[in-house]
Protein backbone atom coordinates (compact mmCIF):
# COMPACT_ATOMS: atom_id res chain seq x y z
CA UNK A 1 0.00 0.00 0.00
CA UNK A 2 2.85 2.39 0.75
CA UNK A 3 4.42 1.84 -2.69
CA UNK A 4 1.07 2.35 -4.39
CA UNK A 5 0.38 5.62 -2.59
CA UNK A 6 3.86 6.87 -3.49
CA UNK A 7 3.17 6.04 -7.14
CA UNK A 8 -0.17 7.87 -7.04
CA UNK A 9 1.38 10.95 -5.42
CA UNK A 10 4.13 11.02 -8.06
CA UNK A 11 1.55 10.67 -10.83
CA UNK A 12 -0.54 13.56 -9.49
CA UNK A 13 2.54 15.80 -9.17
CA UNK A 14 3.56 15.07 -12.76
CA UNK A 15 0.11 15.76 -14.17
CA UNK A 16 -0.41 18.98 -12.19
CA UNK A 17 3.08 20.29 -13.01
CA UNK A 18 2.69 19.74 -16.73
CA UNK A 19 -0.77 21.26 -16.78
CA UNK A 20 0.42 24.42 -15.03
CA UNK A 21 3.54 24.93 -17.14
CA UNK A 22 1.81 24.19 -20.45
CA UNK A 23 -1.30 26.26 -19.74
CA UNK A 24 0.65 29.31 -18.61
CA UNK A 25 3.28 29.04 -21.35
CA UNK A 26 4.06 32.05 -23.51
CA UNK A 27 2.29 32.48 -26.86
CA UNK A 28 4.36 33.91 -29.69
CA UNK A 29 2.79 36.27 -32.18
CA UNK A 30 3.45 35.63 -35.85
CA UNK A 31 3.78 39.27 -36.88
CA UNK A 32 5.12 42.05 -34.69
CA UNK A 33 3.75 45.13 -36.46
CA UNK A 34 1.44 46.28 -33.65
CA UNK A 35 4.26 47.78 -31.57
CA UNK A 36 5.27 50.11 -34.38
CA UNK A 37 1.68 51.26 -34.83
CA UNK A 38 1.29 51.95 -31.10
CA UNK A 39 4.47 54.05 -31.12
CA UNK A 40 3.00 56.16 -33.92
CA UNK A 41 6.38 56.38 -35.61
CA UNK A 42 4.99 55.75 -39.06
CA UNK A 43 2.55 58.70 -38.90
CA UNK A 44 5.13 61.14 -37.53
CA UNK A 45 7.71 60.34 -40.18
CA UNK A 46 5.43 59.96 -43.15
CA UNK A 47 3.22 63.02 -42.72
CA UNK A 48 -0.43 63.41 -43.75
CA UNK A 49 0.25 62.74 -47.42
CA UNK A 50 1.62 59.25 -46.66
CA UNK A 51 4.85 59.99 -48.52
CA UNK A 52 8.51 60.19 -47.57
CA UNK A 53 9.71 57.70 -44.97
CA UNK A 54 6.23 56.16 -44.68
CA UNK A 55 6.63 54.59 -48.11
CA UNK A 56 10.04 53.27 -47.18
CA UNK A 57 8.54 51.73 -44.04
CA UNK A 58 5.92 49.90 -46.13
CA UNK A 59 8.63 48.45 -48.34
CA UNK A 60 10.52 47.32 -45.24
CA UNK A 61 7.38 45.61 -43.89
CA UNK A 62 6.98 43.71 -47.15
CA UNK A 63 10.57 42.49 -46.90
CA UNK A 64 10.00 41.41 -43.28
CA UNK A 65 6.82 39.55 -44.26
CA UNK A 66 8.78 37.42 -46.71
CA UNK A 67 11.00 36.25 -43.84
CA UNK A 68 8.11 35.15 -41.63
CA UNK A 69 7.92 31.39 -41.02
CA UNK A 70 4.98 29.45 -42.52
CA UNK A 71 3.82 28.41 -39.02
CA UNK A 72 4.39 29.86 -35.58
CA UNK A 73 2.94 29.32 -32.14
CA UNK A 74 0.57 32.19 -32.84
CA UNK A 75 -1.61 29.61 -34.53
CA UNK A 76 -1.84 30.65 -38.17
CA UNK A 77 -3.66 27.45 -39.14
CA UNK A 78 -7.38 26.85 -39.27
CA UNK A 79 -9.28 24.07 -41.00
CA UNK A 80 -9.09 25.81 -44.37
CA UNK A 81 -5.32 26.30 -44.17
CA UNK A 82 -4.37 23.16 -42.23
CA UNK A 83 -1.49 21.49 -44.14
CA UNK A 84 -2.20 18.47 -46.30
CA UNK A 85 1.48 17.53 -46.01
CA UNK A 86 1.85 15.68 -42.70
CA UNK A 87 5.39 16.91 -42.01
CA UNK A 88 4.17 20.52 -42.23
CA UNK A 89 1.60 20.01 -39.48
CA UNK A 90 2.45 21.25 -35.98
CA UNK A 91 3.19 18.69 -33.26
CA UNK A 92 0.39 20.08 -31.09
CA UNK A 93 -3.13 20.65 -32.42
CA UNK A 94 -4.07 24.25 -33.22
CA UNK A 95 -6.37 25.82 -30.65
CA UNK A 96 -10.01 24.90 -31.27
CA UNK A 97 -9.32 22.03 -33.71
CA UNK A 98 -10.37 18.49 -32.81
CA UNK A 99 -8.88 15.44 -34.53
CA UNK A 100 -10.45 11.98 -34.26
CA UNK A 101 -9.16 8.65 -35.50
CA UNK A 102 -11.21 5.47 -35.89
CA UNK A 103 -9.53 2.19 -36.83
CA UNK A 104 -10.36 -1.46 -37.44
CA UNK A 105 -7.60 -4.05 -37.13
CA UNK A 106 -7.22 -7.74 -37.94
CA UNK A 107 -4.67 -10.36 -36.98
CA UNK A 108 -2.87 -11.61 -40.11
CA UNK A 109 -0.42 -14.02 -38.45
CA UNK A 110 0.18 -17.25 -40.37
CA UNK A 111 -1.62 -19.55 -37.93
CA UNK A 112 -4.49 -17.23 -37.00
CA UNK A 113 -5.19 -14.96 -39.98
CA UNK A 114 -8.59 -13.22 -39.76
CA UNK A 115 -9.56 -15.07 -36.57
CA UNK A 116 -9.29 -12.07 -34.23
CA UNK A 117 -10.03 -8.38 -34.64
CA UNK A 118 -9.66 -5.07 -32.84
CA UNK A 119 -11.15 -1.58 -32.77
CA UNK A 120 -9.71 1.74 -31.68
CA UNK A 121 -10.97 5.29 -31.25
CA UNK A 122 -8.57 8.13 -30.42
CA UNK A 123 -8.83 11.91 -30.22
CA UNK A 124 -6.74 15.07 -29.89
CA UNK A 125 -7.99 18.59 -29.11
CA UNK A 126 -6.11 21.89 -29.12
CA UNK A 127 -6.85 23.72 -25.86
CA UNK A 128 -4.25 26.26 -26.94
CA UNK A 129 -1.85 26.37 -29.87
CA UNK A 130 0.83 24.81 -27.67
CA UNK A 131 -1.34 22.60 -25.42
CA UNK A 132 -3.16 19.49 -26.65
CA UNK A 133 -5.46 17.12 -24.80
CA UNK A 134 -5.40 13.50 -25.93
CA UNK A 135 -7.36 10.33 -25.19
CA UNK A 136 -7.96 6.92 -26.72
CA UNK A 137 -9.50 3.48 -26.37
CA UNK A 138 -7.91 0.57 -28.22
CA UNK A 139 -8.27 -3.18 -28.28
CA UNK A 140 -6.95 -6.17 -30.19
CA UNK A 141 -7.17 -9.95 -30.51
CA UNK A 142 -10.89 -10.08 -29.68
CA UNK A 143 -10.42 -7.90 -26.59
CA UNK A 144 -7.66 -10.10 -25.16
CA UNK A 145 -5.64 -6.87 -25.32
CA UNK A 146 -7.01 -3.41 -24.55
CA UNK A 147 -5.94 0.01 -23.38
CA UNK A 148 -7.42 3.34 -22.32
CA UNK A 149 -5.42 6.53 -21.96
CA UNK A 150 -6.03 10.23 -21.31
CA UNK A 151 -3.44 12.95 -20.97
CA UNK A 152 -1.98 16.24 -22.14
CA UNK A 153 0.87 17.31 -24.42
CA UNK A 154 2.55 20.71 -24.27
CA UNK A 155 5.23 22.32 -26.41
CA UNK A 156 8.67 22.82 -24.88
CA UNK A 157 10.14 24.17 -28.13
CA UNK A 158 7.24 24.77 -30.50
CA UNK A 159 7.07 22.31 -33.38
CA UNK A 160 10.33 20.65 -32.33
CA UNK A 161 9.89 18.93 -28.97
CA UNK A 162 6.95 18.47 -26.60
CA UNK A 163 6.36 16.98 -23.18
CA UNK A 164 3.60 14.38 -22.95
CA UNK A 165 2.10 12.60 -19.96
CA UNK A 166 -0.95 10.38 -19.77
CA UNK A 167 -2.72 8.01 -17.43
CA UNK A 168 -2.99 4.60 -19.09
CA UNK A 169 -4.94 1.53 -18.05
CA UNK A 170 -4.14 -1.47 -20.19
CA UNK A 171 -4.01 -5.22 -20.50
CA UNK A 172 -1.40 -6.71 -22.86
CA UNK A 173 -1.81 -9.94 -24.80
CA UNK A 174 0.86 -12.46 -25.75
CA UNK A 175 0.93 -15.11 -28.44
CA UNK A 176 0.59 -18.67 -27.20
CA UNK A 177 3.72 -20.65 -28.10
CA UNK A 178 3.75 -24.44 -28.43
CA UNK A 179 6.41 -26.65 -26.87
CA UNK A 180 7.01 -29.47 -29.35
CA UNK A 181 7.89 -32.95 -28.05
CA UNK A 182 8.82 -34.46 -31.40
CA UNK A 183 5.93 -36.93 -31.17
CA UNK A 184 3.32 -34.71 -32.73
CA UNK A 185 1.66 -34.03 -29.37
CA UNK A 186 3.18 -30.73 -28.37
CA UNK A 187 1.73 -28.67 -25.53
CA UNK A 188 -0.40 -26.93 -26.56
CA UNK A 189 -0.87 -28.59 -29.98
CA UNK A 190 1.74 -27.23 -32.39
CA UNK A 191 1.06 -26.07 -35.94
CA UNK A 192 2.36 -28.42 -38.61
CA UNK A 193 4.00 -27.98 -41.98
CA UNK A 194 2.76 -29.40 -45.29
CA UNK A 195 4.33 -32.77 -44.46
CA UNK A 196 2.58 -33.01 -41.09
CA UNK A 197 5.69 -32.33 -39.01
CA UNK A 198 5.43 -30.17 -35.91
CA UNK A 199 6.71 -26.59 -36.05
CA UNK A 200 8.39 -26.16 -32.65
CA UNK A 201 8.37 -22.86 -30.75
CA UNK A 202 5.80 -21.39 -33.12
CA UNK A 203 2.68 -19.36 -32.23
CA UNK A 204 -0.40 -21.58 -32.11
CA UNK A 205 -2.69 -18.84 -33.38
CA UNK A 206 -4.15 -18.18 -29.94
CA UNK A 207 -3.46 -15.31 -27.57
CA UNK A 208 -3.31 -15.12 -23.78
CA UNK A 209 -4.60 -12.08 -21.90
CA UNK A 210 -2.16 -10.50 -19.48
CA UNK A 211 -2.71 -8.61 -16.24
CA UNK A 212 -4.58 -5.30 -16.13
CA UNK A 213 -2.42 -2.49 -14.75
CA UNK A 214 -2.40 1.30 -14.53
CA UNK A 215 0.58 3.54 -15.22
CA UNK A 216 1.66 7.09 -15.98
CA UNK A 217 3.29 7.39 -19.41
CA UNK A 218 5.97 10.03 -19.98
CA UNK A 219 7.32 11.05 -23.37
CA UNK A 220 9.11 13.87 -25.16
CA UNK A 221 7.70 13.79 -28.72
CA UNK A 222 10.44 15.07 -31.00
CA UNK A 223 10.48 15.75 -34.74
CA UNK A 224 13.36 17.10 -36.76
CA UNK A 225 12.38 17.91 -40.36
CA UNK A 226 15.62 17.65 -42.33
CA UNK A 227 13.78 18.37 -45.59
CA UNK A 228 10.09 18.89 -46.44
CA UNK A 229 10.06 15.23 -47.55
CA UNK A 230 11.86 13.56 -44.63
CA UNK A 231 12.00 13.82 -40.84
CA UNK A 232 13.27 11.97 -37.78
CA UNK A 233 10.68 11.27 -35.07
CA UNK A 234 11.42 10.00 -31.58
CA UNK A 235 10.38 9.63 -27.94
CA UNK A 236 6.61 9.71 -28.28
CA UNK A 237 7.08 7.43 -25.31
CA UNK A 238 10.09 7.21 -23.01
CA UNK A 239 9.05 5.48 -19.78
CA UNK A 240 6.03 4.35 -17.78
CA UNK A 241 5.60 4.60 -14.02
CA UNK A 242 3.50 1.66 -12.83
CA UNK A 243 1.01 2.49 -10.11
CA UNK A 244 1.13 -0.97 -8.54
CA UNK A 245 4.44 -0.19 -6.85
CA UNK A 246 6.65 -2.13 -9.29
CA UNK A 247 9.66 -0.62 -11.02
CA UNK A 248 9.10 1.74 -13.97
CA UNK A 249 9.26 0.42 -17.53
CA UNK A 250 11.56 1.86 -20.18
CA UNK A 251 9.90 2.23 -23.60
CA UNK A 252 11.64 4.72 -25.92
CA UNK A 253 10.54 5.00 -29.55
CA UNK A 254 12.37 6.03 -32.73
CA UNK A 255 11.38 6.29 -36.36
CA UNK A 256 11.57 8.06 -39.70
CA UNK A 257 8.81 9.82 -41.63
CA UNK A 258 8.74 10.61 -45.34
CA UNK A 259 6.43 12.75 -47.49
CA UNK A 260 7.35 11.92 -51.11
CA UNK A 261 4.33 13.94 -52.26
CA UNK A 262 2.17 16.29 -50.21
CA UNK A 263 -0.84 13.98 -49.95
CA UNK A 264 1.14 10.79 -49.16
CA UNK A 265 3.21 10.03 -46.07
CA UNK A 266 5.06 6.90 -44.96
CA UNK A 267 6.17 6.44 -41.35
CA UNK A 268 8.28 3.60 -39.94
CA UNK A 269 8.97 3.45 -36.22
CA UNK A 270 9.79 0.99 -33.45
CA UNK A 271 9.51 0.96 -29.68
CA UNK A 272 11.85 -0.74 -27.25
CA UNK A 273 9.81 -2.12 -24.33
CA UNK A 274 11.89 -3.06 -21.28
CA UNK A 275 9.78 -4.19 -18.32
CA UNK A 276 11.05 -3.06 -14.91
CA UNK A 277 14.19 -1.63 -16.59
CA UNK A 278 15.50 -5.20 -16.85
CA UNK A 279 17.76 -5.24 -19.92
CA UNK A 280 18.55 -8.96 -19.71
CA UNK A 281 17.75 -10.98 -22.83
CA UNK A 282 14.19 -12.20 -22.86
CA UNK A 283 12.85 -9.33 -20.78
CA UNK A 284 12.18 -6.91 -23.61
CA UNK A 285 10.18 -6.74 -26.83
CA UNK A 286 10.46 -4.50 -29.90
CA UNK A 287 7.15 -3.88 -31.67
CA UNK A 288 7.50 -2.06 -35.00
CA UNK A 289 4.97 -0.35 -37.25
CA UNK A 290 4.90 0.85 -40.85
CA UNK A 291 2.14 3.38 -41.61
CA UNK A 292 0.98 4.64 -45.00
CA UNK A 293 -1.37 7.63 -44.97
CA UNK A 294 -3.19 9.44 -47.79
CA UNK A 295 -4.64 12.91 -47.19
CA UNK A 296 -7.15 13.99 -49.86
CA UNK A 297 -7.91 17.24 -48.00
CA UNK A 298 -7.11 19.31 -44.91
CA UNK A 299 -9.91 17.57 -43.02
CA UNK A 300 -9.40 13.91 -43.86
CA UNK A 301 -6.70 11.22 -43.74
CA UNK A 302 -7.00 7.57 -44.80
CA UNK A 303 -4.41 4.95 -44.09
CA UNK A 304 -3.24 1.59 -42.86
CA UNK A 305 -0.73 0.38 -40.28
CA UNK A 306 1.19 -2.87 -40.53
CA UNK A 307 2.53 -3.92 -37.12
CA UNK A 308 4.98 -6.65 -36.11
CA UNK A 309 4.35 -7.47 -32.46
CA UNK A 310 8.02 -8.22 -31.78
CA UNK A 311 10.88 -7.87 -34.24
CA UNK A 312 13.27 -9.33 -31.64
CA UNK A 313 11.51 -12.62 -30.78
CA UNK A 314 12.94 -15.51 -28.75
CA UNK A 315 15.20 -18.01 -30.52
CA UNK A 316 13.30 -20.29 -32.87
CA UNK A 317 10.69 -17.68 -33.81
CA UNK A 318 10.60 -15.24 -36.72
CA UNK A 319 9.87 -11.53 -36.40
CA UNK A 320 7.00 -11.89 -38.86
CA UNK A 321 5.28 -14.76 -37.00
CA UNK A 322 2.94 -12.34 -35.17
CA UNK A 323 1.60 -9.42 -37.18
CA UNK A 324 -1.45 -7.15 -37.21
CA UNK A 325 -3.02 -4.89 -39.86
CA UNK A 326 -5.12 -1.81 -39.05
CA UNK A 327 -7.19 0.34 -41.43
CA UNK A 328 -7.99 3.82 -40.12
CA UNK A 329 -9.86 7.02 -40.94
CA UNK A 330 -8.79 10.31 -39.37
CA UNK A 331 -10.73 13.58 -39.59
CA UNK A 332 -10.56 17.09 -38.17
CA UNK A 333 -13.28 19.54 -37.13
CA UNK A 334 -13.41 22.92 -35.45
CA UNK A 335 -12.69 26.51 -36.32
Amino acid sequence: MLSQSRGLRLALVLLMSLGYVAWHGHDHVAYAGDDDEEDGGGDDDGGDDGGGKGDEGDEGDEEDDKDQPPVTSGGLFNLKTYPVRELSRPLTMTQGIFQARIGVGVDISAQSAFESFGLNAEGRYGFRDNVTGLFGLTDGFNFKQFGFYAGVEGALAYDLIDFRTALRINRPASAEICMADGMGTGTPPCPKDAMGAELPNKPTGKYNAGKVKASIDIGFPFRYVAKPEIAIIALDTLMSIDLDGSKPDLNPSLGIATNPIAALSVVIFAQLQIADFNTDAGFFTVPATARVEFSPSQKLDLGLEFTFLNVKPPEGQKFYDSRFLTFFLQFRAGK
